[in-house]
């Protein structure tokens, strides 16, 4: 499997971990939530394996020209834009829940106003890139950030605070039905695959996944799913977490390094996934514009070889 597809599906699977994802997991604990990961685990990767295959078929091609070249515009036309709000609102939850994280955690005095503009701006300049840009950036933010994130997660599972008695609990759920939010949350977690309706432009030999390929997500998106909902729980209780807005952010400040520059480890978790979630955004409003300009394109804002059509949906974004 190409590296880019990992980055893809591994950035919206780690970008999520901060979200309300965890709360939503953890707010159906004794209403079905541990088999609604078991199941979305591996529907979620029949999807990517679907959506990969699919799409090898159109090397080079995205959503928008796959649609035109075989359906009518009366079909395609509804399908983008329905495709393009989709993305857009992923990127607004997104922005908006690391901007009252921002405010809350980390500059309480700082007006929200001024955390919004700095998100835009700095979102904006990666929604002009190309596509191929966005791709390397993606692989430089993760490469950078992905081994702290990593050292946090093992260092929560030797951490002497981590009651495993409470995670005990929490399997000993799993004979309840599967609930529909957990599903759903469980689910967004690991189809970030989706992204290839606009990426897949950039990959012009794109190859059906292997079974190495996809044995290896497969693990890498379990132990990430699993940590997302049991580790919270084994540092927070089973059963106190419920009014806990964001479960992790308390997870990652009762982990400790007692010789470390910095000994409260939530400033690392949290810088590193304030990384993570510029270019969560960044991925899906650039996905959001691309769906809209493949649809409307005002001949009007032509000027020389540039339209700026985009740059009107980026106004109406913010």
């Amino acid at each position: 499997m190409n590296r880019f597809l990992f980055y893809l599906i591994l950035v919206n699977t780690l970008t999520n971990m901060v979200s309300l994802t965890p709360r939503i997991l953890i707010a159906g604990s004794t209403s079905g939530t541990v088999l609604s990961l078991i199941l979305a685990l591996p529907i979620g990767m029949v999807f990517t394996y679907i959506i990969i295959s699919l799409f090898s078929h159109f090397p080079g091609q995205g959503l928008p020209e796959i649609l035109k070249s075989y359906t009518p515009k009366w079909i395609s036309t509804p399908v983008l834009l329905f495709f393009a709000l989709c993305w857009y609102f992923a990127g607004l939850t997104t922005l908006i829940i690391y901007t009252f994280i921002i405010s809350r955690f980390l500059t309480p005095e700082m007006s929200i106003y001024t955390i919004v503009l700095t998100f835009a701006f700095v979102v904006s300049y990666g929604i002009l890139m190309t596509t191929r840009n966005i791709l390397y950036m993606i692989e430089i933010v993760f490469l950078l950030v992905i081994p702290f994130i990593f050292f946090i997660q093992i260092k929560g599972y030797l951490s002497a605070s981590l009651n495993w008695d409470y995670v005990r609990i929490a399997v000993m759920h799993i004979n309840h039905l599967p609930d529909y939010q957990a599903f759903s949350a469980s689910l967004f977690i690991v189809i970030g695959i989706a992204n290839l309706v606009i990426f897949n432009r950039y990959f012009t030999k794109l190859k059906k996944p292997t079974g190495k390929g996809m044995a290896l997500l497969t693990l890498i998106c379990t132990f990430i799913v699993l940590t997302t909902y049991f580790l919270p729980i084994g540092f927070g209780g089973f059963d106190s977490l419920e009014n806990v807005l964001y479960p992790w952010i308390t997870t990652a400040d009762s982990i400790r390094m007692k010789f470390g520059v910095i000994e409260r480890i939530v400033f690392i978790f949290m810088g590193a996934f304030l990384a993570l979630s510029v270019i969560s955004m960044t991925i899906h409003w650039h996905v959001s514009i691309q769906l809209l300009s493949s649809v409307i394109h005002f001949k009007r804002l032509q000027w020389r070889a540039y339209n700026f059509t985009i740059l009107l949906f980026i106004t109406c974004f913010w």
